[in-house]
C-alpha cells in the first residue's frame, strides 16, 4: 500500500470520527424537555403504525 491511500485512509477515518462527535454535540444540545417530546411523538407515531397494520392486514 502506498502512502496516498494510507494518508486517505487515515483522512476518512478522522472525518468520520469528527461527524460522529458532531452528531453526539447536537444530541446533547437537546433540552430535556425537546427529548421527552420527540420520543413521546415517535412512540404515538409507532402505535398508530402498529393500529394501521392490525386494521388494514385482516
Amino acid at each position: 500500500m502506498n502512502k496516498n491511500a494510507l494518508l486517505a485512509i487515515i483522512a476518512i477515518a478522522v472525518v468520520g470520527i469528527f461527524v460522529v462527535v458532531l452528531m453526539n454535540y447536537q444530541e446533547r444540545k437537546e433540552s430535556p424537555v425537546e427529548k421527552v417530546s420527540s420520543s413521546i411523538s415517535e412512540a404515538a407515531e409507532e402505535i398508530g403504525d402498529e393500529i394501521d397494520d392490525h386494521t388494514t392486514s385482516k
